[in-house]
């Protein structure tokens, strides 16, 4: 499921059950109120009848007040129109179809009835409580004033007794339950139109608005798609929403990192291709000389020189190899503490040999334990080639010395020969790859000082070249 599908149906479900919720909450209390204000106002008009009876009792007659009502009552329309609610069927009489479901009696102390509207009997509406007044049981738990129920010709109604103050009169108030139920039943069914109607208005405007806010998202995935391994620039950020510019710098941080990592494979796949393409000629040139060599020394000779020339590119490929190696996307996961000292014994112990051919004193004065924090196989490429390089370029019965020790915080490892040397003009580009200082007869292939430069770099360290005091030879110091 797509983000957009999955957030409009979060969004409509939550839209739903909260618009629904308030519309039944709504709908409940409104019934509640509707019914609190119908009350009120039955018991008003218990009231209000109650008290004009008492002030005209004995100064008029009530039964001409009862013709008069009887004069004056409300004509309602036909049932057929009552039933199909025409529009205009309130204007077809004088008041309100609502006025038919409304009705009162009063009762005086002897048990007559005074007065009462056209669509309530001339029986007593709550006979319970014209019993009590006649009967003076006002004391008695069954007199049933206040508010009741009553079923009268099919429909129930909802009434009111009130008694005068002086106990002569009872007025019951009356109205058809299905006055307030036609009121709740509107309100509820304006609120239901008014949901069905929302819903989808809702839906259609968070469609709008989540594909508005996505639309970010598409421009990003555009510009992802516009890249290729020939093409790897930085994506824009203009304009980007501040939790899509997260996305973008993370692409772009990664799109750096593949960068370098192919532009680096790219270096080390050219160089190699150079580097290789001149042994490999030399390999072939020897060994067909030897193929027509008509004279065993000629072709021991030519021999010789291809096996040279394989150990010459053998040993190119392993530096090749052991650079490579020094690009990891993450470089500080793979640091760990290490015994300088021991990884110094170890890598010159397997470098003796070569010293040993040339009749070269290798020395190391043991120091104490020093541990830094570094990666074991870049510290044991920075090491061997710092000491190989040293025994390649001095000259047989010389010496290299290493050193390792502590200053101002500080772990150095210093490696000394007493060798041609380099001249200060070429000490800045003695680290490039395949460079290689002019007039030079050592063999190599110039990527020695670049690895111990890549090592140094990825441990942020800090490499000096120096000419030692006796103006012969040279001394790298690395300090970690």
């Amino acid at each position: 499921m797509s983000i957009r599908y999955h957030l409009i149906l979060r969004l409509l479900i939550a839209t739903t059950l909260l618009v629904g919720g308030s519309a039944w909450f709504g709908y409940k209390d409104v019934k509640h109120e509707t019914k609190e204000l119908f009350d009120a106002q039955l018991a008003r008009s218990a009231r209000l009848l109650l008290s004009l009876v008492q002030a005209d009792a004995g100064k008029i007659n009530l039964s001409s007040i009862q013709k008069h009502l009887d004069e004056n009552q409300l004509r309602p329309p036909d049932q057929h129109d009552v039933d199909n609610h025409d529009e205009n069927y309130e204007e077809l009489t004088t008041g309100h179809i609502y006025e038919t479901k409304l009705g009162f009696q009063i009762w005086d102390k002897e048990g007559n009835l005074m007065l009462k509207s056209s669509n309530l009997p001339i029986a007593p509406f709550n006979k319970l409580a014209v019993n009590n007044l006649v009967n003076r049981d006002l004391d008695s738990n069954n007199q049933a004033p206040g508010f009741s129920k009553i079923n009268f010709q099919g429909s129930t109604w909802r009434t009111f007794s009130l008694l005068s103050k002086n106990q002569g009169y009872l007025c019951i108030t009356a109205e058809r339950i299905d006055v307030r139920n036609d009121l709740i039943s509107k309100i509820f069914s304006d609120l239901l139109i008014l949901f069905i109607i929302l819903v989808p208005a809702l839906s259609l405007t968070m469609w709008f608005t989540i594909n508005r806010g996505l639309s970010p998202l598409h421009k990003l995935a555009a510009q992802i798609n516009y890249r290729g391994a020939e093409k790897l620039d930085s994506i824009s950020e203009l304009n980007l929403p501040s939790e899509i510019k997260t996305i973008s710098a993370a692409l772009n941080q990664l799109l750096g990192r593949l960068k370098s990592a192919l532009t680096q494979e790219k270096r080390i796949t050219s160089d190699a291709a150079h580097e290789l393409r001149t042994p490999l000629a030399a390999v072939k040139l020897h060994a067909e000389l030897a193929q027509s060599a008509t004279h065993k020394d000629d072709s021991k000779k030519s021999i010789d020189q291809v096996l040279r020339g394989i150990d010459r590119t053998a040993h190119l490929v392993d530096q090749l190899l052991a650079l490579a190696r020094l690009e990891p996307e993450d470089f500080s996961a793979t640091l760990k503490p290490q015994d300088l000292s021991q990884l110094i014994i170890e890598e010159s112990a397997l470098l003796t040999p070569l010293a040993e051919q040339k009749h070269i004193n290798l020395s190391f004065c043991d120091s104490p334990k020093m541990i830094v924090n570094a990666d074991e196989t870049a510290m044991r490429l920075l090491i061997r080639n710092l000491v190989s390089n040293a025994i390649s370029y001095t000259q047989p019965k010389g010496c290299v010395k290493i050193s390792l020790y502590e200053q101002f915080s500080r772990t150095y490892i210093s490696v000394e020969d007493n060798g041609p040397g380099i001249p200060e003009s070429e000490q800045d580009r003695i680290f490039e790859r395949f460079y290689r200082i002019e007039n030079h007869e050592t063999p190599g292939c110039g990527i020695g000082l670049s690895i111990v430069r890549r090592v140094v770099e990825l441990h942020k360290a800090s490499i000096k070249l120096e000419t030692p005091q006796s103006g012969k030879g040279l001394i790298v110091t690395v300090g970690f």
